[in-house]
């Protein structure tokens, strides 16, 4: 039997690849715990960003239909998928959504947990909860809207509009386009994050996400600054790049 995830470890940058493409990557529970194991044990420590992607041209069409009953028993698939993106926020460095074909019902939530999302000129994405009778989670949701616009929410949440690349672009949903396959563009991104300090990296993402959190404290995140400001990793990437300017 194929691993659900396959990982791929190469330049600092640890390629997570949904494995179900005879299924369309649906996201069953025993994928999404076998991501879950992925992003905590199979992610090395010198990774400087992680990609998640879809096998076969398609990222995933979302919760499998397998491992749906129609009742109250489903909201075991919205833990899992709850669990699965709060590992992915949690992780000290970017983590990229390369999107290609469908993003569909809790992928879309999966792809909006990361801190990019780079879409194929082939991507859509569609949530078609409300054709299925129901509401979503409201704490998957609370987190979406912290990502996207209301009027981009309303119409994927609550209308289940299918919405192309350039559409998704413009409604706030995508972070840049590829010309064609997305994970190209997703690599280079991700080649980027290995030349930059990994603790000022990962200190600046937490910032970010705090940014939105309740309680949010400036004068602890003032004193890690000031931290960070006599640390010797600041102190030797300030002098590499001095001599880099001759200085």
């Amino acid at each position: 039997m194929s691993d659900p995830v396959r990982v791929h470890c190469e330049d600092q940058t640890a390629t997570l690849s949904l494995n179900r493409p005879e299924r369309s990557n649906a996201l069953s529970l025993a994928l999404l715990a076998r991501l879950g194991e992925a992003l905590d044990q199979d992610v090395p420590g010198d990774s400087a960003a992680v990609i998640i992607r879809g096998a076969g041209g398609v990222f995933s069409a979302g919760a499998d239909l397998a491992d749906l009953t129609g009742t109250g028993e489903d909201v075991a698939i919205d833990a899992a998928i709850a669990a699965v993106t709060q590992r992915i926020r949690a992780l000290a460095v970017p983590v990229i959504a390369a999107i290609d074909g469908p993003c569909m019902g809790g992928a879309v939530e999966l792809a909006l947990s990361c801190d990019l999302r780079i879409a194929g000129r082939d991507a859509f994405f569609e949530v078609p909860a409300t054709r299925l009778g129901l509401v979503y989670d409201p704490e998957s949701l609370r987190h979406m809207r912290r990502r996207l616009p209301f009027d981009a929410l309303f119409r994927l949440m609550v209308l289940g509009e299918r919405l192309d690349a350039r559409e998704a672009r413009r409604a706030g949903l995508v972070s840049a386009l590829a010309d064609g396959k997305s994970h190209e563009l997703a690599q280079r991104l991700a080649s980027t994050a290995a030349a930059n300090v990994r603790s000022a990296m990962t200190a600046t993402k937490q910032l970010l996400h705090a940014l939105d959190e309740e309680g949010f404290d400036p004068e602890a995140w003032q004193r890690l600054r000031r931290e960070m400001l006599d640390s010797a990793e600041r102190r030797a990437a300030v002098s590499a790049a001095r001599k880099r300017h001759g200085l």
